[in-house]
């Protein structure tokens, strides 16, 4: 970007159209002393002051030009961003208790519908670390806070659900993804806790991993996946394969609704199909975003010179014209 440091010399340039009317009233009016009668003579005299004339002027007013242009002081900025960015640390908790295979989320299941949102939202983060811990009966770490979202998406996507364990430790969970949070000097620090059931398992009472979590300065959103009334649940015949049969899945909402109160968030979302679950997670997506800080410094080039360059070319060349170049009339 070019940038002049005193643009005010620009409206010396009114004088141009003044030195125009000043060249065209008084001086294209004389006429060459001729000492020749000759009319081809005269001729080449006429047509070669007609040319002078013209070129004359476009010289001048190219030399003022470029005088006041280099009077300006042009300069090149250049622009040098150093921008800081601050990032959220978000740990994923995941149910993978064997409710989760519950097929309200057709054509998938409880566990898949929740793998895809976890991915997208993953996809769409930029500057965070990210951990995945999933708890069933037992809570464990999946995989550690880390900026490579390849190996997070991988991770998601070999997750199943737990079929050798029973019950959900919801603390466990929460208590899992604390120590994964507790050393993190990140500005934001987040738990999106996904389940589908109540605590039934586990050692950690999950309001006491809350409170941990709201004195390590920890936020944790809830997010409840499932439908309330019966749902198909897959099952193995010995004959017909994989059928589905109506099951009660039990949903604790009113204490997800107090984990998320301890620590600061909003009431538990509850999701019953792949669009509303999707939502949630673009909602929090959205509360949470990573603090960008720009600065901007400037670096300036002078440019003045390559015009004092061209004008001098300029008045060297008329020099030339008017001496060397131009040939004397006989």
């Amino acid at each position: 970007m070019i940038q002049f440091l005193y643009p005010l010399w620009f409206l010396a340039l009114v004088l141009l159209p003044i030195y125009w009317y000043y060249e065209w009233k008084f001086k294209s009016k004389k006429k060459p002393r001729i000492q020749y009668a000759l009319v081809d003579v005269i001729k080449d005299i006429q047509k070669r002051n007609h040319w002078s004339f013209y070129t004359h002027i476009i010289i001048k007013s190219l030399v003022f030009i470029l005088i006041i242009c280099a009077l300006a002081r042009p300069r090149q900025v250049l622009v040098r961003k150093d921008i800081s960015k601050k990032g959220v640390d978000i740990i994923f908790a995941l149910d993978v208790s064997g409710s989760m295979l519950a097929v309200d989320f057709k054509p998938v299941n409880r566990m898949e519908a929740a793998k895809k949102v976890a991915a997208q939202f993953v996809q769409k983060r930029d500057h965070d670390r990210i951990g995945i811990v999933t708890f069933a009966e037992y809570a464990y770490t999946q995989a550690p806070l880390t900026l490579d979202y390849n190996m997070i998406l991988n991770v998601i996507d070999k997750l199943n659900v737990d079929e050798q364990q029973s019950g959900t430790a919801i603390g466990s969970g929460i208590a899992t993804a604390i120590t994964r949070l507790k050393n993190s000097e990140a500005k934001s620090k987040v738990i999106i806790l996904i389940t589908d059931g109540r605590n039934n398992a586990g050692e950690i009472d999950p309001f006491s991993a809350a409170e941990l979590a709201k004195t390590l300065g920890i936020k944790v959103y809830c997010v409840a996946v499932g439908s309330t009334g019966p749902v198909d649940y897959p099952f193995v015949d010995p004959i017909f394969g994989v059928q589905y049969q109506k099951v009660m899945i039990d949903m604790d909402i009113p204490s997800l609704n107090k984990i998320a109160q301890i620590t600061g968030t909003r009431k538990v979302s509850v999701a019953t199909n792949s669009n509303e679950l999707n939502q949630i997670l673009e909602e929090i997506n959205r509360l949470e975003k990573s603090e960008i800080k720009q600065k901007n410094y400037y670096e300036y080039e002078e440019t003045f010179t390559y015009l004092l360059v061209i004008l001098l070319i300029l008045m060297l060349y008329d020099v030339l014209r008017r001496t060397i170049i131009r040939k004397d009339i006989p």
